[in-house]
C-alpha cells in the first residue's frame, strides 16, 4: 500500500493502518507504523529522506527499518510531543507500544541466511 505525505507518494515495504478501510483504498494518507528493509540501494532514502517525510504524518508512531545483511533493526519511536527517538535492536524484542506488538528480533531473520 503506498502512503502519500504532502506531494510525495512513498512505499513501505509494511504499512500499519489503525482505522477501517475500503476495498477499493490505493493510497494511505495515514498511518500508525511503517517497516522497511534497508538495501544497498535504498538505505540512505529509508534513513534519511523517508523518516524526514515520515515526521509529516501525525499518525504515525512508529518507523522501524531492518538491515538486509545482519539481525539488527532501528526502531524509531514518537515520543509526546512529537520528538523522535531512535534505539538499536540486535536480539531480543523489539517492543512497538504504538501499535501494541513485540517482534521478536531473531523470529524476524529466521531461515535467513546471513553473511558471516
Amino acid at each position: 500500500m503506498r502512503l502519500r505525505i504532502g506531494a510525495r507518494i512513498c512505499y513501505p515495504d509494511v504499512v500499519v493502518f489503525a482505522g477501517p478501510l475500503e476495498q477499493t483504498t490505493r493510497t494511505l494518507t495515514d498511518a500508525a507504523a511503517v517497516f522497511d528493509v534497508l538495501s544497498d540501494d535504498t538505505a540512505t532514502t529509508d534513513r534519511v529522506v523517508k523518516l524526514i517525510d515520515y515526521a509529516e504524518v501525525p499518525s504515525l508512531r512508529c518507523y522501524v527499518l531492518f538491515e538486509q545483511t545482519r539481525m539488527a533493526a532501528t526502531l524509531f519511536q514518537r515520543e509526546p510531543g512529537g520528538a523522535w527517538t531512535a534505539t538499536a535492536h540486535t536480539r531480543g524484542r523489539t517492543a512497538l507500544p504504538a501499535i501494541d506488538v513485540t517482534l521478536p528480533v531473531v523470529d524476524i531473520y529466521r531461515g535467513l541466511t546471513l553473511p558471516a
